[in-house]
Formats: C-alpha cells, structure tokens, sequence
C-alpha cells in the first residue's frame, strides 16, 4: 500500500482515523506519566494529612489561654513545695516540725548533698529536658520513739507537701528497759527547686 492509498483511505474514514490518533497519543501520554500519578497521590496525601493537623490545632486552640494560666498556677504551687538546697535552716524546720507533731526525737540530721543521676548504660536513656529546674536533695537521718511514733513520722513525711523517695531505711529495737523503743536510720530524697 502506497502513500496514496493510505490517504485516500484516511479521506474516506476520517473518523476513524483521528479516533485511531487521539488512542495512540493518549497511550503514548499514559506511559510516559504513569509514574507521576503515585507521586501526585502521594502529594495530596500529605496535603491534606498537614490541612487535618492544622483544622485539628485551630480546633483545640479554642481555651488555650486559660489552659496556660492554670498550668502556671500549678507551677506556682509546685514551686512552693520545692526545697530550697541552700536554705538549711528552712529544710531542717520542716522534720523538726514533724517531729514535734508526731513525738519522735530527731537525734541526728544531715543534709548530704545534691543526689546526681545514675543512668544505668544497658537502658536507654530520655532525651534531656531543655531546662532542668528540679534536683533531687538527698537526707540522712536518725530518729527514736515508740511505734506508733515512729510510724506517724513515716506517714506525715510520705504524706507531707513536699515530695519524698525513701532511699534506705533501718529499723531497730531497744533491748533494754521496759519501754519499747525503736530507732529510725532512713535515708532519702527530697525533689528541690535548682538555684539558677
């Protein structure tokens, strides 16, 4: 078949002939961008995945402002519970007014230190704060009373204001006299505000 021929036949068919065009043009686009249409879908999915989180935010945003006064409201009243490592004399006040309510006789408190953390390097370990305003301060002290006396203690210090960790504790009974006496040898932690 001759050039000729082919164009008297597209003449006669011409319908036919563009329809057979637009086919082999619109296969010959298909394969070309195919692989575009799954980076598009994927586009649109991340869209709309960043229009939800922004409808959501707008959404939960409603209140924010008086979510942060009560936040700093409970921060305030955090921080008034806090120790103060430097203030001794307020620290140690506050263990001899439980002994005072509860009747033990306090014979020997020590403010030891700072306690640092001891990471152990099999776990795995939380990314640190950006601003680290507490520090644990470690106690050791001795005391002697009866039993209700020395459970008492134990209780008002568990249950107290500021925040407690027993760390080490021995007990001990009296074995002379008539009185039961036992003496209390803890160890503990006390959560503290850091001096800046």
């Amino acid at each position: 078949m001759s050039f000729q021929g082919i164009a008297a036949f597209v003449r006669k068919n011409l319908v036919i002939a563009i329809s057979a065009i637009v086919i082999v043009g619109s296969m010959t686009l298909y394969l070309i961008h195919k692989d575009k249409k799954s980076l598009l879908d994927s586009e649109i999915d991340q869209v709309n995945n960043r229009i939800s989180s922004m409808l959501k935010n707008i959404k939960n945003s409603k209140g924010l402002e008086e979510d942060i006064e009560s936040i700093e409201g409970k921060i305030e009243q955090l921080n008034e519970r806090m120790f103060q490592a430097q203030e001794l004399a307020t620290n140690y006040n506050y263990f001899f007014n439980l002994e005072d309510e509860t009747g033990v006789k306090v014979s020997d408190l020590k403010q030891v230190g700072i306690a640092e953390e001891e990471v152990d390097p099999k776990k795995r370990r939380m990314p640190k704060p950006v601003v680290n305003s507490y520090e644990k301060i470690r106690y050791h002290l001795k005391a002697s009373g009866n039993y209700t006396e020395v459970v008492n203690f134990l209780r008002k210090l568990e249950g107290g204001p500021s925040f407690y960790r027993l760390e080490k504790f021995r007990l001990a009974k009296s074995e002379t006299g008539d009185v039961e006496e036992l003496f209390l040898d803890i160890a503990f932690l006390m959560l503290g505000e850091k001096v800046s």
